[in-house]
């Protein structure tokens, strides 16, 4: 594992998250996955739950090993709260924190150590960091912080180590968590339809098209000058007023 060039991605065992480590592996990276929930891939899965900072510390010490060459870390583990802010608990907003945002700040400080010179941190935000619907003021405020999270990260990190930190905002993005939301309409076909037509391209995006996106600013050959930036992966869907 030493001589080979190492990812960490978190939330791998579906949707996004799956669909990165699946394409890094695929470009020969070696992919270290964290998820929460068991399952096989043909990337190394770790099964590890991020809101625990201690187990999380012991469980990525045992898979790194010493003088692992860590050449980029991908925060994408994230979950979604479906709550008004008048019915949101306490408990609800330190579950959805320490998953999308406070793990963040426990991977860095973790891999430190094991980052190389030309390393890169993507940070997995969203479009309702700008754009919003309604009962999702958790996920909404989690998703904003990361975004503001990444300039702060760009700025430290860059000048004491050299380390480039973006952010990506997709949109509606083919997925179970996609699917099985729109499952709740009366006609999730025509929600799906009515989803697409809302993007002058007519489409919404696939996993893979994130990943591409992550891998372009993974490598320092390809992005060695860009870092502190958000890009939108969303068809071109905030383009378009609502007013319109």
């Amino acid at each position: 594992m030493n001589n080979q060039k190492v990812v960490i991605v978190t939330g791998t065992s579906r949707g996004i998250g799956k669909a990165i480590a699946l394409y890094l592996h695929e470009k020969n990276y070696k992919v270290i996955g964290i998820d929460k929930t068991e399952c096989a891939q043909v990337f190394t899965q770790v099964t590890c739950d991020l809101k625990n900072w201690q187990e999380a510390s012991v469980v990525i010490k045992q898979v790194l090993g010493t003088g692992s060459n860590v050449v980029g870390l991908v925060n994408n583990a994230a979950i979604q709260i479906e709550k008004g802010i008048l019915e949101t608990s306490l408990e609800n907003l330190n579950d959805i924190f320490s998953t999308n945002v406070f793990s963040i700040y426990l991977l860095t400080q973790l891999l430190g150590p094991s980052f190389s010179e030309d390393a890169a941190i993507v940070n997995i935000s969203s479009v309702h960091a700008h754009a919003t619907s309604r009962n999702l003021s958790s996920y909404v405020a989690t998703k904003g912080a990361v975004s503001a999270l990444t300039r702060s990260m760009a700025l430290e990190l860059g000048e004491e180590k050299g380390i480039r930190v973006n952010s990506i905002c997709p949109g509606a993005i083919e997925t179970e968590m996609l699917i099985q939301g729109l499952s709740r309409n009366s006609n999730p076909d025509q929600a799906m339809n009515n989803l697409k037509k809302s993007s002058p391209l007519n489409k919404i995006g696939s996993g893979t098209d994130v990943a591409k996106l992550v891998h372009f600013l993974i490598d320092g050959e390809l992005s060695g000058n860009i870092t502190g930036q958000e890009f939108v992966v969303d068809s071109g869907v905030l383009a378009r007023l609502a007013s319109e």
